[in-house]
């Protein structure tokens, strides 16, 4: 009898295909540790899986390893390179930047796979556009608030009848909820009868181009300020070298920020349709524009 129960037991769990260490499955939905491809011990298949299974618990080590030597050699777990990093990292707007950084760096390589399709890169290209594609949405995402600390500038400016400030504010506040109208429409949340997504977008597009023209200007007349205060003696920015150093390196950041501006205006031009350009010149422009950005996080 005891002999026949056995039998039946082996012949049910033959039926069900499942192994003994599966009996957690009757508290799981799938097997939490063992016999399953998402157990944290799955059988394994070959050596490629193996490989896919350890890679991540191997870096993990690696890390742990030379941190260990480097607290070996140096004496101190601390690094300020590292502490840097980390928390140029934490910064949204840091984080953003490194991301348009890879973007336009994207848009680089298909432009260059578009002039040399027989390259090795060519295999890659639909991954490429899968990147780029998907940190403009990320980038996106983040952006909603983003038009918040404008708009008290913009009252302020129309206050103080700063009518430069407060036109580059408009057009950078509307450009801003005209972006968030487009995330709505590629979600599909919100549906127009006269513009598809893309359309909205490119026209949209127009509105940031006209902005850099504005952010232009505001640093010519920065500059034009400055030099101004310079003349006039003002103890700010003249009379000692630490006076004249603060100007020189104001004047500097606004000549970069022109510089940064004039390479934006090209991107939008190609991006928005206005004027069709070249993908791989206008990924190295966006590349150097969001270094320019970066490094003001730094």
């Amino acid at each position: 009898q005891a002999d026949q129960f056995s039998k039946g037991s082996s012949a049910a769990r033959a039926h069900s295909g499942r192994h003994p260490w599966q009996s957690e499955a009757m508290v799981f939905n799938t097997p939490l540790a063992l016999g399953h491809n998402e157990a944290y011990l799955p059988p394994i298949k070959g050596g490629s899986h193996l490989a896919q299974l350890v890679a991540g618990p191997s870096l993990m080590i690696l890390c742990a390893a030379l941190q260990l030597l480097k607290k070996k050699l140096s004496g101190t777990h601390a690094s300020e390179l590292y502490e840097h990093i980390w928390k140029f990292i934490s910064k949204a707007e840091a984080r953003d930047k490194v991301g348009r950084i890879v973007q336009y760096g994207c848009r680089a390589l298909q432009g260059m796979i578009a002039h040399a399709p027989e390259t090795a890169l060519a295999v890659w290209k639909p991954q490429i556009a899968e990147v780029q594609t998907t940190l403009a949405w990320a980038r996106r995402t983040n952006r909603w608030g983003k038009e918040m600390p404008h708009i008290p500038k913009l009252a302020k400016a129309l206050e103080s009848g700063d009518y430069l400030e407060a036109g580059q504010c408009v057009i950078l506040i509307t450009f801003l909820i005209q972006d968030h109208i487009y995330w709505f429409l590629k979600m599909g949340i919100l549906k127009f009868k006269d513009y598809t997504a893309i359309q909205w977008h490119r026209r949209n597009l127009r509105f940031i181009t006209l902005s850099h023209v504005f952010n232009f200007s505001l640093c010519v007349r920065a500059i034009k300020r400055i030099q101004q205060k310079q003349v006039n003696n003002d103890p700010a920015y003249s009379g000692s070298e630490k006076a004249v150093q603060k100007a020189e390196s104001e004047i500097y950041d606004n000549k970069r920020m022109m510089f940064r501006y004039v390479l934006t205006f090209i991107q939008m031009l190609h991006v928005s349709q206005v004027k069709v350009l070249d993908d791989w010149y206008i990924g190295i422009f966006g590349m150097m524009s969001s270094y320019i950005d970066a490094s003001k996080q730094w």
